[in-house]
């Protein structure tokens, strides 16, 4: 064991060699973070490590503060404070700023996406066919994209257990997207988009029957603190970006910027799994459901107007909206197979 630590010791530091930057500018550069959730979860681990790197690859250079939740910026206003100032490195979940996105859009129709690392792949090969599936962020948005990706999918946290799709009727949910919100309508419920917080204090105060969120919220939000069943559905992953503000971006050297964008993908692959299995490693299996195949085919057809829904709005901005709805399928079917 230790022969193998001190390997893996060697590896690292060569990388790190490899990492570092063949010129550095003498002036410091001070990175303002906020934390999207509490302490002690798995993001914001992954947040100290993705700062670790930063600092690591600009050879100190950078340094990285980090704020609590909410203490400098609403979720909601993220991208607008990143690119304001206020933060440096921001995280925007594009469910929250609807219309803003709609490229993203199609990674969250319900029933596409089953496996979010297979779906980031899909959207980061889509991007070299289909470029306006890209063209994210404007000039006026004053920020640097530095990675998106698709998250988990969602599925129904709740106070009273949810069994069957006529268990729906009449409740009100919150919903980490819209296209969520439309397809637990159109099941009978009352639904709106909430970020992770929102919904925590909805549990706590029976304002909300239950969320339709990903296992990452459940852990990182700390929702199994105020629900108890969990109903798998699967539907609708949101997509989010990591941004860093264009102003400060500029001050990098092209040789950080470029190591910037080769560990980015790190930085997702860490958050892949750790909060769905954090988040599921306590609940009793009795506690978590699945439905019948009945209620899955009704599901399945109550979701599938919104797939026509987004080929008519990327017609309507000029994008092939078929055929890049076609090859999205085709790619996910395809690597879901390997």
């Amino acid at each position: 064991m230790r022969n193998l630590l001190s390997a893996g010791a060697i590896a690292l530091a060569a990388v790190t060699c490899l990492y570092a930057p063949q010129s550095i500018a003498a002036d410091t550069i001070e990175l303002k973070m906020q934390f999207a959730s509490p302490d002690g979860t798995s993001w914001n681990d992954m947040d100290r490590r993705f700062a670790a790197q930063i600092e690591a690859v600009t050879g100190g250079r950078a340094k990285v503060e980090f704020f609590p939740p909410n203490s400098v910026t609403p979720f909601k206003d993220w991208l607008q404070s990143t690119g304001a100032g206020l933060l440096d490195l921001g995280f925007v979940w594009h469910p929250i700023l609807p219309g803003k996105f709609p490229q993203m859009e199609l990674f969250s129709l319900p029933g596409l996406a089953k496996n979010q690392t297979i779906a980031t792949i899909v959207y980061w090969r889509l991007r070299d066919e289909y470029p306006q599936l890209g063209e994210l962020f404007t000039p006026e948005d004053n920020v640097v994209e530095l990675a998106t990706f698709v998250a988990m999918g969602s599925h129904l946290h709740t106070r009273e257990p949810i069994r069957t799709l006529a268990d729906l009727k009449g409740k009100v949910f919150g919903a980490q997207d819209s296209a969520g919100v439309k397809v637990l309508e159109d099941l009978g419920a009352s639904a709106a988009v909430m970020v992770g917080s929102d919904a925590y204090l909805g549990l706590q105060r029976g304002t909300i029957d239950g969320v339709l969120s990903a296992w990452g919220w459940v852990n990182n939000f700390k929702l199994n603190e105020v629900s108890t069943y969990h109903t798998l559905l699967n539907l609708n992953p949101g997509t989010y970006s990591s941004v860093m503000n264009k102003d400060v971006y500029d001050k990098l050297t092209s040789e950080e910027q470029a190591h910037l964008a080769d560990i980015t993908p790190l930085h997702f692959l860490y958050n892949t799994t750790d909060s769905a299995a954090a988040a599921t490693a306590d609940i009793p299996a009795e506690n978590i459901f699945v439905l019948s195949a009945e209620d899955q085919a009704e599901l399945a057809a109550a979701m599938k107007p919104q797939w026509g829904e987004w080929v008519d709005k990327a017609n309507a901005k000029g994008w092939p909206g078929q055929e890049i709805l076609d090859e999205a399928a085709r790619l996910m079917s395809l690597y879901d197979r390997n």
